[in-house]
């Protein structure tokens, strides 16, 4: 089945891409989605997204996929005398909630870290423009490995080197899979073309991903009216409540 998906999917790059070279053939690098909107409906379990493109020079390809910026907050535990307490806490904002970054080989193959860097090819590059509110307990660089390990464990920050496959030196295409829980919006889809290290061409792209049906609704709704939503969750939980012990009292109530 995936050798099927891969052979349509090469078929599907090969035909769009000469139709996107002949309308801009002086970009030097193209690409395009399978599917440019993910939808979230119940049973969601995730989904597979398909890259494919072309570059006008042989070289490497390496893809970014970031997510509308998000706002976590951090809080640490310290042992004071016998007990564990909260002894930190850390806001971070102005970072995507997922970043994927997806290449033909291992990143340090195909330019060197300042390089890497410069264009936001790390997770440290990400994490290097947040914004920090609160007080860290031992320096800002050790909050930076304490997120990027609780982003790697929700897999919503991935590195997927030899993700990207090539075909003739200028064909090009990709495949990853978001996970179930993933954020919401409109995704950016960043592609670069290096050459014997230096940076070719690059070309942008989006992905929407939105919810739909009654998680739209209930997304809304949990945002712009979280009292009335959690009111109306409590009712629900009593009148559930009151309904089971009536039931309870009727099943004795034969039984004696």
């Amino acid at each position: 089945m995936r050798t099927l998906r891969r052979a349509l999917g090469w078929a599907l790059a090969i035909l769009c891409c000469a139709w996107l070279a002949g309308a801009r053939a002086d970009s030097g690098l193209l690409s395009d989605l399978q599917s440019s909107h993910v939808k979230i409906t119940t049973g969601f379990t995730g989904q597979h997204v398909f890259v494919f493109g072309s570059t006008t020079t042989p070289g490497d390809i390496v893809i970014r996929v970031t997510s509308p910026d998000e706002t976590e907050v951090l809080s640490r535990k310290g042992r004071v005398g016998p007990f564990w307490l909260k002894r930190g806490k850390l806001s971070i904002g102005h970072v995507p909630g997922l970043v994927y970054l997806l290449s033909n080989r291992p990143l340090n193959e195909i330019a060197d870290r300042a390089t890497l860097t410069r264009y936001g090819l790390t997770f440290q590059a990400t994490l290097a423009t947040a914004q920090v509110g609160g007080a860290p307990a031992n320096g800002f660089e050790d909050w930076q490995a304490a997120f990027e390990r609780l982003k790697r464990g929700q897999r919503l920050f991935r590195k997927i080197e030899r993700g990207v496959r090539l075909e003739g030196g200028r064909l090009f295409s990709a495949d990853f899979p978001l996970p179930a829980k993933l954020p919401v919006g409109l995704y950016r889809l960043d592609v670069y073309a290096f050459r014997n290290g230096v940076l070719s061409a690059r070309h942008e792209g989006t992905l929407r991903v939105d919810e739909v049906g009654v998680e739209r609704w209930l997304s809304w709704v949990t945002q712009q009216h979280a009292w009335a939503f959690g009111m109306l969750f409590t009712l629900l939980s009593v009148a559930l409540g009151v309904s089971l012990s009536m039931v309870l009292r009727r099943g004795r109530a034969r039984r004696s």
